[in-house]
């Protein structure tokens, strides 16, 4: 990927918004240009840990390794780590954990031995050239791989599972009692479990290709909440639109407890993204309407407030105290947001209160699809988003 340059700008413009979705009174907002900060070249994935901004990507040498950067906040570099066991590993997705440990799931492969034979010399090879056989052959990445390492990028331990067929894993949720993986493997979805002590539950599967889990969000208890869009029938709930969005809980022990469908008649529905405060946003389309919906739920599952955005399907929703933040992609204009009018795909970021209200709007020129987006006490709100020419960008509400 190429890398994007940099762009530090605070504009301030005024606008008016009627909330559509509230009583109150119209209240003034402005929208303000936020800060673009270039991002390592080959990013697939980011964390904000503290000061640091942590980068994943994969790469290929001899092996396929996976490599973590950590920039601090001056933009200076804090730390790198290669991962390289010496057979191919891949990164799928990463995250933290309270005491800030950070936590990468993918897949691994057997290490396999190089075999050669003795040169062939003599009669028969008249030139003298060494001949010599290559193994070049690649095991199957048919281990489930999870690696922990310290807040300042130690590798501390690497765990495996072998796999039955090679997993694609899609989320990651850490917590003091462990961690809860999902992904799909031979496409029907499934979940699993490590403990503190690096031991993994057996492999929770459920549904079929028809059922997509996009995040996990794994309680203290051990259970998990997860988040995704299903076309089939789920702990006996029925499909109501063509594709309905889910929210599933799953026991510690592995069973569905609850299953909440959000539907349209003839619509199409997904949540793409969730955490532990229970806020969610995903696409809905229904006929050529495209929009973007953004829920904040209790934790039996019931909304307590929920908005909706022309949007093109990327979205990514975050969280902190009482304010929520929308990152999505649209080409429209968005009511109530008098001057935000793009000429093609641009990401927009959303501020709500704690009652769903919307309070900001933050553009960011040149940025389309969000990638990430967190929220921490040094940093605020941070995320990664990429370009129209796939250049990847970090972008914040602050200067650095």
């Amino acid at each position: 990927m190429k890398r994007s340059k940099a762009v530090s700008a605070i504009v301030i413009a005024a606008l008016l918004f009627s909330p559509s979705l509230s009583s109150a009174a119209p209240k003034k907002i402005s929208l303000q240009t936020g800060s673009i900060f270039p991002a390592p070249i080959d990013t697939e994935s980011f964390l904000q840990s503290g000061n640091n901004s942590l980068f994943l990507s994969n790469s290929e040498s001899r092996t396929a390794d996976i490599t973590i950067k950590a920039i601090d906040i001056t933009g200076a570099s804090a730390w790198e780590r290669v991962i390289d066991s010496g057979s191919d590993e891949i990164a799928s997705t990463f995250g933290l954990d309270p005491a800030g440990n950070i936590w990468v799931a993918g897949n691994s492969a057997l290490l396999s031995s190089i075999e050669t034979t003795t040169p062939i010399v003599g009669v028969d090879n008249p030139d003298g050239v060494s001949l010599e056989d290559v193994n070049d052959i690649r095991a199957d990445l048919n281990q489930l791989t999870v690696w922990k390492l310290s807040s300042t990028g130690e590798l501390q331990a690497t765990y495996i599972n072998a796999m039955v067929a090679v997993p694609v894993v899609t989320a990651i949720s850490a917590t003091s009692s462990g961690v809860s993986i999902v992904g799909a493997m031979e496409s029907a979805p499934f979940i699993i479990n490590l403990s503190n002590t690096g031991t993994f539950s057996k492999v929770i599967a459920f549904g079929t290709a028809k059922t997509v889990i996009n995040s996990v969000a794994r309680q203290s208890d051990g259970s998990s909440f997860l988040f995704g869009s299903s076309a089939e029938t789920l702990g006996g709930k029925k499909v109501a639109g063509k594709r309905d969005g889910v929210l599933i809980k799953i026991s510690k022990s592995g069973a569905i407890t609850s299953v909440v469908r959000s539907s349209a008649n003839g619509a199409v529905r997904s949540w793409n993204s969730g955490n532990q405060a229970n806020l969610l946003s995903g696409h809905v389309i229904a006929g050529k309407v495209t929009e973007v919906a953004i829920t904040k739920f209790n934790n039996s599952f019931a909304p307590t407030w929920t908005a909706r955005f022309p949007g093109t399907g990327a979205s990514i929703a975050v969280t902190e105290g009482n304010n929520s933040y929308l990152a999505f992609t649209t080409r429209s204009a968005i009511p109530g947001v008098n001057l935000w009018k793009p000429t093609s795909p641009s990401l927009l970021l959303l501020t709500f209160d704690g009652k769903g209200v919307l309070k900001a709007a933050h553009a960011f020129p040149g940025l389309v699809t969000p990638i990430n987006l967190q929220f921490t006490r040094e940093r605020g709100v941070i995320g990664l988003a990429s370009s129209s020419d796939g250049a990847i960008s970090i972008f914040t509400l602050v200067s650095r």
